[in-house]
């Protein structure tokens, strides 16, 4: 059995088989931009028609849309990782060229991928935040208890610890070094070294 074309084989397979994730993200993000939309759509129902809800029409607009945002942004992580496992597993000798993309959305490690994805998710959970925030206070107004205000306040200060936790890790893409081709150091254009003693022996110089 030809050991080299199983390991071939497997390689192959194990590649593909990051097509699944890549497809299973790009229905979610799909997903999240219909629910995305339909927030937005119940958002200009209730500034339209001022009823159905609980809330003053501009404040239970405001909810919606920023709900809306957030799943939006949550579709955009999902497309990214889509992106980004495409271009490095399944697809990695594409150029940003020959996919049509600009430069700067081509992902180029795993490191740039992990630090794009990490920074995203804090600005979602800014604005899951926010909408929480705006839940709270519309529903209860300035009279809250200190252990509600404190519950309010666990979710900023875990995105404070992991914004901190991002910066301390350092997750910025390593710089990638081309290889130098052989026979260019010093400028030699390909010539071998010279033997010991500045000089090579023939035979019959014996």
């Amino acid at each position: 059995m030809d050991s080299t074309g199983f390991e071939r084989r497997v390689a192959i397979a194990a590649r593909l088989m990051t097509f699944v994730a890549v497809l299973a993200s790009t229905i979610g993000a799909g997903l999240m931009i219909i629910i995305g939309l339909k927030e937005t759509l119940l958002a200009i129902r209730l500034q339209v028609a001022a009823d159905g809800d609980a809330l003053p029409a501009g404040d239970a607009t405001a909810i919606h849309l920023v709900t809306a945002l957030d799943r939006f942004l949550m579709g955009v992580v999902l497309l990214y990782f889509a992106y980004g496992i495409y271009l490095l597993f399944v697809r990695p000798e594409r150029s940003s060229v020959e996919m049509g993309i600009p430069r700067w959305l081509h992902v180029e490690g795993i490191d740039q991928l992990k630090q794009t994805l990490a920074e995203v998710i804090i600005v979602i959970l800014f604005v899951l935040f926010l909408r929480v925030a705006l839940e709270t206070f519309i529903a209860q107004g300035p009279d809250m208890s200190w252990s509600e205000m404190l519950k309010l306040l666990t979710l900023p200060v875990s995105i404070f610890l992991l914004a901190a936790a991002l910066k301390l890790a350092e997750l910025h893409p390593k710089p990638r070094t081309a290889a130098r081709p052989p026979g260019l150091d010093g400028g030699q254009g390909g010539s071998a070294p010279p033997s010991p003693g500045g000089q090579s022996r023939s035979p019959e110089s014996q």
